[in-house]
């Protein structure tokens, strides 16, 4: 086999490697972010939880749920973290349906909270700060949207998957096309460069 072939063999595919490598990227930062706001809401309803379960008081439901749905979404991250963590079929993006579950488990989060403190004037409500529960409100929110953003991208890219792939491998095909074309070139150069008597001849 010769260098060419061997470049060749070697180019073909790899900007479509690179591809699904910054895709697999962008999901790891989309999850990272998700998991962060979410471990930061088990922080601020924990606390609550926590104080309550260590006086004896009843468990406040709306606290309790706000800490199930961050749990889930924290679960949920780890595994849609890990590439093709159920199959190889079946990727993380289309499984956006339980994306669109946890969207909307995080709106019902932020109703709750928002109809509790957003409009409260005192600083205290049942023993909990309203300012720092006014700032989990917003928290739960940006929650929300984030799942919501990667529900619609595992949507659109479960349907549109193979116009999408398609105008993947359009792409890729022209930069591989012109990575192998720089190759020969300079190939064919560094064999003139080693067998001067070859340009004569041609």
């Amino acid at each position: 086999m010769t260098i060419k072939s061997l470049a060749t063999r070697f180019g073909k595919g790899a900007v479509s490697k690179q591809t699904y490598v910054y895709e697999l990227w962008a999901r790891w930062v989309a999850r990272g972010i998700q998991f962060i706001l979410a471990l930061v809401v088990v922080g601020l309803y924990g606390t609550r939880v926590d104080r309550d379960r260590r006086h004896g008081d009843p468990q406040s439901p709306a606290w309790v749920y706000a800490l199930f749905v961050a749990g889930v979404s924290c679960i949920t991250c780890v595994l849609y973290a890990i590439p093709n963590p159920f199959s190889k079929r079946l990727a993380p993006h289309r499984l956006f349906a339980w994306d669109v579950t946890l969207f909307i488990l995080w709106i019902a989060v932020f109703g709750a909270f928002a109809a509790i403190f957003l409009k409260r004037e005192e600083d205290e409500y049942q023993g909990t700060s309203v300012a720092v529960m006014k700032c989990a409100v917003w928290v739960d929110l940006v929650n929300a949207l984030l799942w919501m953003g990667t529900a619609a991208y595992g949507g659109v890219r479960t349907f549109l998957g193979r116009k999408v792939n398609g105008k993947i491998d359009h792409y890729t095909g022209k930069v591989e096309d012109a990575v192998n074309a720089k190759v020969d070139k300079g190939l064919n150069n560094f064999s003139m460069k080693l067998n001067p008597q070859n340009k004569e001849t041609v």
